[in-house]
């Protein structure tokens, strides 16, 4: 789920389906042939995002965080405000 307005999210969902949730919240339900295209997808998105399932999305979506912070020489999680 995203902490984002359906209509918001819509315009950028080629391959997916937006239900809304409520006005600032959204289901974005996607399909690929790997974890790791969706978890880059939801990444894309300045928002909150809550892991609903399958178990395979969180792990995907943990190792492409790990390969980010790597990326920029963090060795954990961003501090409490960073953008």
């Amino acid at each position: 789920m995203l902490g984002l307005p359906a209509p918001t999210v819509a315009g950028f969902i080629r391959d997916g389906i937006v239900e809304a949730l409520g006005p600032d919240r959204c289901r974005l339900v996607l399909g690929s042939w790997s974890w790791t295209g969706p978890a880059a997808a939801l990444g894309s998105f300045d928002a909150d995002i809550e892991v609903v399932g399958p178990p395979g999305h969180g792990s995907a979506l943990a190792h492409l965080a790990t390969r980010c912070a790597q990326a920029v020489g963090a060795s954990g999680p961003p501090p409490a405000g960073a953008p």
